[in-house]
């Protein structure tokens, strides 16, 4: 059964929808110039799509044109019909179409599926034990404040911010939210992933909305923060990646985009406006923690490319290759527990603690009414500045959420280790210089490296005491040694090469520093000890 929450709770009329969303745009931009923001959509639109030979999008530069050429003679009544004409396209290309029949089968038939992968047996023994003893419950690890989670949900609307590693996060939450018996959740969805007609059928039923990151103009931004504000007052509890894509380098997101933060913010305050039951916004960092990452060598390259060059769309990455998705997927199946995630402690929109009973709380653990932010004398009072700073509040919350409850493993912190070493060998070189390093630069003993995992645990484990990070249970009781073992394995196991290698002589070498980098990126940002002095001497 679906949980009448959230979307589920409603029938959805997409017509009234696409048409709100067009209102609601073209009333709140109707002082702008609109002939000046309709022609910067058209000559960026022209500019992306020159030499397009895709029918639809040639249609669609057709329409724009046609818009153009209107503009000169046009009064400010024109403008807004040409203006309506646009916003409606891009608010039926962004509507998704939530069923939840689909979601209902979904939710039955995907962990089985997923499990089936997953298993480790031939495909008659699957066969001939059917359906029985499936579960991922034990490869994708919950935990937090879930509790407090399935509790706000039925107070007021919630707003999921995870962070972002991987393709294959939006499964994983996917899971995570239908194991623990959570509501469905619309989410934004990159456009490139509906060409696949049977993934776009799925994802259009299940929740997921387009978002087009290659239109990078005004008005279709605008779109799409009045598409999210819209779902949140109707209650339509959301998930968004505020870190905006997949982090390139491997480090925790820091740096949040607000855009679409901002309307959780102005959501609450329509609420308020409007007298609506229930509304309380509350947003819910989650963390995704994996100990390998499929796209890593591809992501890492991308981060370390020349500035400007880089991609902000990767097509051509590992999860272009179903071969590899699957291969990656099976292999970790194999480890204990190899994707934990972590419901962190829900927040208001300005940035405030919020407990299992919905109240916001003061530095000293003390409830109160936060719509005193907004209000005076009863009346919600309008301060785009105001907000603007309440928005950064709530990014760095969620910014300090993700690092607090960032877990571990031992593959980061090996890598972490390695690099440490490598930036001994040559103080003076940057980051850059460090990668080109001959192999004769990049070999350690066994015994160095062992001193200085010993001595990067102890801080770490001091750390997780304080309450400043997550360690998985491996670099919570294990040695050095066991750790340095299970990083070497895992690190050997689903890249085209390993990232380090053990030569088996008592020497370890840092095969691939990139790569690991990549990994040892998941430790930035903390106050970690300098190294030990080459040796091993404290």
């Amino acid at each position: 059964m679906v949980r009448k929450e959230g979307i589920a709770r409603e029938r959805i009329d997409d017509r009234e929808v696409i048409s709100a969303i067009t209102h609601r745009v073209v009333t709140r931009l109707s002082h702008d110039e609109l002939d000046i923001l309709l022609n910067e959509t058209v000559f960026m639109e022209e500019k992306r799509l020159r030499g397009t030979k895709d029918p639809e999008s040639s249609a669609y530069l057709a329409m724009l044109r046609d818009v153009r050429s209107h503009l000169a003679r046009a009064s400010q009544r024109d403008l807004e019909v040409l203006m309506r004409r646009v916003v409606e396209t891009y608010a039926a290309e962004i509507h998704g179409h939530f069923d939840a029949k689909t979601y209902a089968s979904a939710t039955r038939v995907l962990p089985k599926g997923l499990a089936l992968l997953l298993k480790r047996q031939k495909p008659w023994k699957l066969l001939t034990q059917g359906m029985r003893g499936l579960t991922l419950s034990d490869r994708i690890i919950s935990s937090g404040h879930i509790d407090t989670f399935d509790r706000l949900v039925e107070r007021g609307t919630v707003v999921l911010v995870p962070t972002h590693l991987s393709n294959l996060d939006s499964p994983v939450v996917g899971f995570a939210l239908h194991q623990n018996n959570l509501p469905p959740m619309i989410y934004g969805a990159g456009i490139n992933l509906f060409t696949n007609w049977l993934l776009s059928y799925f994802m259009d039923h299940l929740g997921a909305y387009k978002v087009d990151r290659a239109k990078q103009h005004g008005l279709y931004k605008e779109c799409l923060k009045e598409y999210s504000q819209y779902a949140l007052e109707r209650r339509w509890h959301s998930l968004f990646f505020p870190g905006g894509t997949r982090s390139r380098s491997g480090r925790v997101e820091t740096k949040l985009k607000k855009g679409l933060m901002g309307t959780g913010l102005a959501a609450y305050q329509e609420n308020l406006r409007s007298g609506r039951e229930h509304p309380r916004v509350y947003f819910v960092p989650m963390t995704i923690n994996y100990r390998l990452v499929l796209e890593a060598e591809t992501l890492v390259e991308d981060s370390l490319a020349e500035e400007g060059k880089s991609r902000y769309i990767i097509t051509d990455d590992e999860f272009s290759r179903p071969d590899k998705v699957i291969s990656f997927v099976r292999k970790m199946a194999a480890m204990d527990s190899s994707v934990e995630v972590f419901f962190g402690q829900p927040l208001d929109p300005f940035g405030n603690p919020v407990n299992a009973d919905g109240d916001s709380m003061d530095p000293q653990g003390r409830t109160f009414d936060p719509s005193g932010y907004v209000c005076r004398d009863g009346e919600v009072i309008a301060d785009s500045q105001r907000d603007r700073i309440y928005t950064n509040r709530l990014a760095g919350a969620i910014g300090q959420a993700f690092l607090k409850d960032n877990v571990v493993f031992e593959t980061h912190v090996f890598a972490a280790v390695m690099h440490r070493m490598l930036a001994q060998v040559r103080p003076g070189l940057d980051l850059y210089r460090r990668l080109l390093l001959g192999p004769e630069d990049r070999v350690f003993s066994t015994q160095e490296v062992d001193a200085e995992l010993d001595h990067v645990l102890k801080a770490l484990r001091v750390m997780r005491d304080a309450g400043t990070i997550r360690l998985n249970r491996a670099l919570t009781t294990g040695t050095a040694t066991d750790i340095r073992h299970a990083a070497i394995g895992q690190l050997g196991m689903v890249h085209s090469v390993a990232a380090v290698r053990d030569r088996g002589d008592g020497t370890i070498l840092l095969e691939e520093p990139k790569l690991a980098l990549y990994y040892a990126n998941r430790l930035e940002n903390y106050p970690l000890p300098p190294p030990l002095p080459r040796g091993g001497v404290a």
